[in-house]
């Protein structure tokens, strides 16, 4: 009996160590995530226009390399992926509402060419956005599935 109760004293110790080292990690997690949470704000106020991740460091006052690292650690993407991937949102609601054509909501979600656009949202989307416009609801499972703020607490 003390055997069996000594190793049910171990387990629970080893599930309580396991826990804090797991908040631990939730912590530094979240103290990264306070670092970039300017740089996506940003993103979400200025992705019509020309954005640069030099900028988007600067706009969190860390360095590029570091504001790179942060970013992808938390994202896991990078922040022109991200970018990319807000500018598409934006576009599949312009397809789905407008009858604009393309090339017009390819530069005003900021993206410089067209070629760009049509590469960036066939490469998320599945679809080129002609395919995707002209049948939205089949592809907007897709682009649920696409979390842009993953972060817990946002």
């Amino acid at each position: 009996v003390k055997g069996v109760l000594l190793g049910f004293i171990i387990e629970l110790a080893r599930i309580n160590r396991d826990e804090e080292q797991d908040g631990e990690l939730v912590d530094e997690q979240g103290a990264d995530a306070t670092l970039i949470a300017r740089a996506l704000d940003y993103i979400s106020d200025y992705y019509d226009k020309p954005i640069r991740v030099e900028q988007l460091a600067q706009v969190c006052h860390i360095s590029e390399t570091h504001f790179r690292r942060v970013f992808c650690q938390c994202m896991h993407m990078t922040p022109v992926e991200y970018l990319n991937r807000v500018r598409v949102k934006m576009a599949c609601d312009s397809l789905k509402t407008t009858n604009d054509q393309v090339g017009v909501i390819a530069g005003r979600v900021g993206f410089s060419t067209l070629s760009t656009f049509n590469r960036n949202f066939k490469q998320i989307m599945g679809k080129t956005p002609q395919e995707w416009r002209k049948s939205p609801e089949l592809y907007e499972r897709k682009l649920l599935n696409y979390d842009i703020k993953i972060q817990e607490g946002w």
